[in-house]
């Protein structure tokens, strides 16, 4: 017996449907042996103008709907019966279909049912040993249903879902040799209850129904590429905003200009992915990119900044005026993120070109190295990554007259305050400081010593000299080294004293030493240390590393801490002088330690008052 195949869709030509015609059995039904118990399907497609009627008769009385086991199911241009329990008596014979549509006569096609007791089964029975189990899939995805099936001669597997024969011309159906039936790209059409059915010479014999389940899956909208944040553009430039949401099902995607302007036609509203063009840039303002879908509905917001030059400083004022310096100080009401801020100065009357300060990084400065008794002019110019803008307002300021010391010789002098000290890259680092509270004379400049062994003297380390201004670059200097730097000030008088060593390491991305380090309680076995954390990249400490060592036993030790700005040391000798530093670590490495910092533990019976460190 040939396998049961069926045209569900029939082309009929219009022109002949037009003018009517009688009613032709194209698929007709094909006898069949099945077992007691099983199922059997007939199939009849007709065709005709109008379409015919197609009904069931067995033993030519109509087969009724009515009957249990009998489903008479009509499908397009067709019929189904499937009787299902088959019985071995009252089944075992002749079924007929007939199609009439009132135009000429009616036409029929027979087929012969035959039923198999289930223990008197003829030899080569086809038997499915391997039924199609429940499966669920994920729409678009690829499926295979198993059947499997043995019989003599070899049995012919086809698939049925809903009791209708699977369509096996569509490339997305194939059965494969092993008789499963493979379906490409899933879609919700696919669900349904699916039967193999193993068809040979000797009988037919379905398996067992299994369902198959098409999810549809469902995501709530998220963004795989959310707008910048904020985007900086030169005023009349253009500007492209792209926002990509996804989700199932994928959202639709729109702009808003803030507070309320939609910028994308309802009409046309761009699923999963919309880029905002804009041209001609005239001001900063607020855009949101929305994802919608019906399981939810996100934004987010991108700021688009007009850059532009900075308005001047405004307020410009004269503070404590000496014969050879002045104090100005200044606001800045722009919106503008500046760099830093430039001082031009020179005497009013004195055609000669501006002095210029560069790098200013405060409202206020001390300009230095004036002449005494002279009338100069002095403008602040904002700068930000655009450019310079325009000058302030000038300001006019007579320096005071030289005074001299009350006892005839050189005033004390004071070191330079402040010294910090951060890398720039590994070969590279910038010192800055604060100018001596009590200079010994009027300051000419800076000389800047550093070292990588703080031990050798002063007179063998390396030095920069700076001309009267408090910053300055290092360069050309070992990477992962640790440097030691001390700043001395140059005055009319002569040489300052040394700043206090800072210590810094060429490594970007490590923190700075730790500041102020000091003990603020000492015992007799253990002593309690305080710090300020670093002043550069302290935002990236992971820990600090500790290490100290002893007078008395002559070892040194090391401890790594969390982060913290205080920590007890335990388990130390009494009355024995120890030596503590500090270094600061990142993900990027350690950073520069604190000069050793040397503090004696007390004696047995002693108070445990504060007592003075050494030095």
């Amino acid at each position: 017996m040939t396998p049961i195949f069926l045209v569900l869709l029939v082309a009929i030509d219009p022109i002949i449907a037009q003018k009517g015609g009688p009613p032709t059995i194209l698929v007709r039904p094909q006898s069949q042996q099945v077992k007691a118990g099983g199922i059997a399907s007939f199939y009849c497609t007709a065709e005709g103008a109008p379409a015919p009627q197609i009904h069931w008769r067995k033993n030519g009385k109509r087969v009724s709907q009515s009957q249990s086991r009998y489903l008479v199911q009509n499908y397009v241009n067709g019929a189904l019966l499937r009787i299902e329990p088959v019985r071995p008596v009252r089944d075992n014979t002749v079924y007929e279909c007939l199609a009439e549509n009132g135009v000429g006569d009616a036409v029929s096609a027979e087929a012969q049912l035959r039923v198999y007791e289930a223990e008197k089964l003829p030899s080569g029975f086809p038997l499915i040993s391997q039924a199609p189990p429940t499966k669920v899939v994920e729409v678009g995805h690829n499926a295979v249903l198993p059947c499997t099936a043995v019989g003599s001669p070899p049995p012919i597997v086809s698939w049925v879902r809903d009791m209708l024969p699977i369509d096996t011309t569509n490339p997305r159906y194939t059965v494969l040799d092993s008789g499963a039936l493979q379906i490409t790209a899933s879609d919700v059409n696919d669900q349904g209850k699916y039967e193999c059915v193993a068809n040979n010479s000797v009988g037919t014999e379905y398996s067992k129904s299994a369902m198959f389940y098409v999810k549809v899956r469902r995501v709530a909208p998220t963004f795989s590429r959310p707008p910048p944040a904020v985007s900086e553009v030169m005023l009349g430039a253009s500007l492209n905003l792209t926002c990509v949401a996804v989700g199932a099902p994928m959202p639709f995607v729109k702009w808003r200009k803030e507070p309320a302007t939609d910028l994308t036609p309802e009409t046309n509203i761009p699923i999963g992915r919309n880029v905002l063009m804009l041209t001609d840039v005239q001001e900063s303002a607020n855009y949101t990119c929305t994802a919608a879908s019906d399981l939810g509905v996100i934004e987010a917001t991108s700021t688009v900044k007009v850059q532009s030059l900075p308005s001047a400083p405004e307020n410009v004022q004269v503070l404590d005026i000496t014969a050879t310096s002045v104090k100005l100080t200044w606001s800045y009401k722009g919106s503008n993120q500046l760099q830093y801020y430039v001082i031009q100065h020179k005497p009013k009357h004195v055609n000669q070109a501006f002095a210029e300060i560069s790098g200013i990084t405060t409202m206020y400065y001390h300009v230095q190295s004036l002449s005494p008794y002279t009338e100069y002019e002095l403008y602040v110019i904002a700068v930000n990554s655009i450019g310079r803008g325009p000058p302030s307002a000038p300001v006019t300021v007579t320096t005071g007259e030289t005074t001299e010391s009350t006892n005839g010789g050189a005033i004390p002098g004071t070191a330079p305050r402040k010294v910090q000290a951060r890398p720039l890259s590994s070969s590279t680092m910038v010192i800055q400081w604060d100018e001596p509270e009590t200079p010994n004379g009027q300051v000419t400049g800076y000389k800047v010593y550093y070292t990588t062994d703080p031990n050798r003297p002063m007179a063998s380390w390396k030095y920069q000299m700076v001309d009267n201004n408090q910053l300055t670059t290092l360069s050309d200097l070992t990477s992962h080294m640790i440097y030691t730097i001390r700043v001395q000030a140059l005055t009319s008088v002569g040489p300052g004293p040394l700043s206090l060593p800072v210590q810094v390491k060429t490594q970007q991305g490590v923190p700075s030493q730790p500041e102020m380090l000091a003990a603020v309680n000492i015992g007799e076995t253990k002593v309690t240390l305080q710090w300020s954390k670093p002043a550069h990249s302290a935002e990236n400490i992971v820990s600090y590393e500790l290490y100290w060592n002893d007078t008395y036993a002559q070892e040194k030790h090391h401890k790594r801490i969390p982060v913290t700005e205080n920590y007890t040391l335990t388990g130390l000798y009494p009355n024995t002088l120890y030596y503590v530093w500090l270094a600061a670590k990142s993900q990027r490495g350690e950073g520069a330690t604190t000069i050793p910092y040397p503090v004696r533990t007390k004696q047995y019976g002693k108070q445990t008052a504060k007592e003075p460190m050494e030095k």
